[in-house]
């Protein structure tokens, strides 16, 4: 099963990036509306029935959710929306905890931070997500992003939201290094986390 939230964020993604900033060529707005996959009829019709599945807390068709990102693994880009679109899917995990356990994840033990992280991302990302040696870990068994995107570049959105997970429940400030892939050969995709670099304090 694929949580809904998951192509939702991909196509808001999609849609943030490409959208044009205000830099007085609005004279050639209409042409690059139309190139913009982001800004298409097409997209704004299927952000519409996603944000209605996630309402309604409904999974989405895995094969639609495959050819989506790998649509979006073959633009240019592709890095920045997969991390963006990863991020996006954490905070709408994180919106659907009931609201005493976000409370507790941030007002109490960090433990119970980690709780209701690994809960959302079990939700949404259908990961595993805890502790070794105090360490967070994430496994992801499932092989959607490697089938839709076969160089792994669709594992970025799993990346990105086990840091944003993290961030928003715990605290926590570093990232998670993708140190296994299915792409590679591992047996599932796992990330851990690195402190942050002492350099950017």
């Amino acid at each position: 099963m694929v949580h809904s939230i998951v192509p939702l964020a991909v196509l808001e993604a999609v849609r943030n990036l490409d959208t044009p900033v205000e830099d007085g060529l609005s004279e050639f707005a209409e042409e690059l509306l139309s190139k913009r996959l982001g800004l298409s009829a097409t997209v704004a019709m299927q952000l519409r029935e996603y944000e209605g599945m996630v309402r309604r807390d409904a999974p989405a068709d895995r094969s639609h959710v495959e050819a989506l990102l790998r649509l979006v693994g073959r633009r240019p880009d592709a890095d920045l929306v997969f991390a963006d679109a990863g991020r996006r899917a954490a905070r709408r995990a994180v919106r659907r905890l009931f609201v005493l356990t976000r409370l507790a994840a941030r007002t109490g033990p960090r433990a119970l931070g980690y709780v209701a992280a690994r809960r959302a991302a079990r939700a949404v990302f259908a990961g595993d997500l805890r502790r070794e040696s105090h360490i967070p870990v994430a496994r992801v068994g499932d092989a959607l992003a490697v089938q839709a995107t076969p160089d792994g570049a669709a594992c970025a959105l799993y990346g990105a939201g086990f840091t944003e997970l993290l961030r928003l429940l715990v605290g926590f400030e570093g990232a998670m290094l993708h140190i296994s892939c299915r792409a590679t050969g591992g047996e599932a995709c796992e990330w851990r986390a690195a402190p942050p670099d002492p350099r950017h304090d």
